[in-house]
């Protein structure tokens, strides 16, 4: 069984967790197997905020994040979050957890081609 959570975001990142950790809990508790949270779902969706939300791998939210898988055993498809690379550069990044908490893949979203719309995105 799968949930697919989308939470509404705020500007206050650890809101944005503590939300979505009462979601995986509910979910968890209806007997979901993996939970799936939105992209960039701890911080509002504006690419200027990016920076300001950015984290390393095993900063705070990473850390959140196995807590929520672990407590409630389940895996957790984490959305996604600005990630910072060593480098200060930053990447819309997936990390997943299974029921212990311990990561088991990572996704740095990538675009491959230029979109152009007529009028503009």
């Amino acid at each position: 069984k799968v949930a697919g959570i989308q939470i509404p975001t705020s500007k206050n990142k650890e809101k944005n967790l503590e939300v979505a950790s009462n979601y995986i809990k509910k979910v968890a508790q209806e007997g979901a197997d993996i939970a799936v949270l939105g992209e960039m779902f701890n911080t509002p969706y504006n690419p200027e905020n990016f920076p300001k939300y950015a984290e390393h791998e095993g900063d705070m939210t990473w850390k959140a994040l196995s807590k929520m898988a672990r407590d409630n055993n389940i895996y957790l498809v984490a959305g996604s979050i600005p990630e910072f690379d060593d480098k200060k550069n930053i990447y819309n990044t997936c990390f997943v957890f299974n029921r212990e908490g311990k990561q088991i893949a990572k996704h740095r979203k990538m675009h491959l081609f230029d979109i152009d719309v007529k009028g503009g995105q």
